[in-house]
C-alpha cells in the first residue's frame, strides 16, 4: 500500500515567488561558497531541508495505491492537476475520489483534472454530503468556467456514502466519520491487509470540543498505521482563530499520542506559512514527542511527492 502527497497547503495555492526563489538560489551560493566543498551532490544532501526543497504549493490531494491497479484519492484540490498529468493520454482508467467537503481549496483541480477529458475513463466520486453533484456543478457554472461539470467526457459516477456504516471497495473497509468544521466535513480511515489510514483534515480540535466524543475518536483513529492530521496553525496563531475550522499542530500531536498513532502527517498547511515556519512547526512537534512521551511516533510535514509505504 503506497501513499503519496501531490498537495498539502490549505486555504488556497501557494506558488513559489521569483523573489522567494532568488533568495533561496542565494542563500545556496553562499554556503556552497564558504563550505570548500566540490561534490555537488554530497554539498545538496547537507543543506537543511528548506533549501534543498520545497514542500510545493498545492491544496489538498493525496493518493492510495495498491495492487488493485484502481487509484483511490483523498480530495480533489489544486494537487488534483499534477496527479492528472501523469495519465494524460491514457485510457480505461479508474479513480475513486473521496471528498471531506467541497469547500474550493478541495475542489479546484476537478477542472483541470485530466482524466476526466478521456470519455473511456470511470471516475467514481464519494461523498456523505447529499449535495456533492450540486458543488461540483457549481464551481463549474458559466460565470466561473468556460464549459460545464456535465460537458467532462468521462464516465462520472456518484456514491452517496453513509457515516453509520462501513464502506467496502476493493478489499478496503472504509469508515466515515464527521468532523468539526463550518459547513461541516468528513474524515476517512481505509483498513486492509492489516494496515490503517485516517484522513483528519479541515476540523477543528479544542479540549472543550473533543472531551464528549473522545472515545469515540479513539476508538476511530486509535493505531492508525498512518494518521494524515489537519495542522494548519500554530499554537499562538490558533489562539486568535477559533471557530475558523482547524487545529494546531501542538493539538495534533497530543491528539495521535493519546491515539497512539505509529506515524503523524501533518497536512493542510497555511498558505502564509514558509518553508521555514513548517521545518520549525516540525521540530517543535518532534520535540514535544521527545519531552512528553516515551514511545516513538514518526512525524513527518506532507511535502509534495512524498512516499509512504506500509507493508
Amino acid at each position: 500500500m503506497k501513499i503519496k502527497v501531490y498537495g498539502a497547503r490549505g486555504s488556497q495555492p501557494v506558488p513559489l515567488l521569483p523573489s522567494q526563489y532568488q533568495t533561496m538560489v542565494k542563500q545556496v551560493l553562499r554556503i556552497f561558497q564558504a563550505s570548500g566543498e566540490s561534490d555537488i551532490d554530497r554539498f545538496m544532501e547537507s543543506l537543511p531541508f528548506q533549501l534543498k526543497s520545497l514542500h510545493g504549493g498545492n491544496t489538498s490531494c493525496i493518493t492510495i495505491e495498491d495492487n488493485t491497479q484502481e487509484l483511490i484519492i483523498l480530495d480533489g484540490g489544486s494537487g488534483l492537476r499534477v496527479l492528472g498529468n501523469e495519465y494524460k493520454g491514457k485510457k480505461n482508467q479508474v479513480f475513486h475520489i473521496f471528498f471531506s467537503h467541497f469547500h474550493w481549496d478541495h475542489i479546484c483541480g476537478i477542472p483541470f483534472f485530466k482524466p476526466l477529458y478521456e470519455k473511456t475513463n470511470t471516475i467514481f466520486f464519494y461523498s456523505p454530503n447529499s449535495n456533492m453533484l450540486t458543488s461540483l456543478c457549481r464551481q463549474m457554472h458559466p460565470s466561473h468556467f468556460p464549459i460545464t461539470f456535465s460537458q467532462l467526457p468521462a464516465h462520472k459516477k456518484y456514491i452517496l456514502l453513509n457515516d453509520k456504516h462501513l464502506f467496502q471497495l476493493n478489499g478496503y473497509d472504509i469508515q466515515i466519520v464527521p468532523l468539526i468544521h463550518p459547513g461541516g466535513a468528513n474524515g476517512y480511515i481505509f483498513m486492509k491487509d492489516g494496515k490503517k489510514i485516517s484522513y483528519v483534515t479541515d476540523t477543528e480540535f479544542t479540549p472543550d470540543n473533543i472531551k464528549d466524543k473522545d472515545m469515540l475518536y479513539k476508538a476511530y483513529f486509535e493505531s492508525s498505521d498512518l494518521l494524515i492530521m489537519d495542522a494548519q496553525y500554530s499554537l499562538q496563531e490558533f489562539f486568535s482563530k477559533f471557530d475558523w475550522g482547524h487545529s494546531s499542530a501542538n493539538t495534533v500531536v497530543n491528539l495521535a499520542l493519546h491515539w497512539r498513532a505509529k506515524r503523524l502527517m501533518l497536512f493542510h498547511f497555511d498558505p502564509d506559512h514558509d518553508a521555514e515556519d513548517l521545518e520549525r512547526i516540525l521540530e517543535e512537534a518532534r520535540e514535544q514527542t521527545t519531552n512528553f512521551n516515551r514511545r516513538k511516533l514518526d512525524i513527518y510535514n506532507a511535502v509534495e511527492g512524498t512516499v509512504i509505504q506500509l507493508d
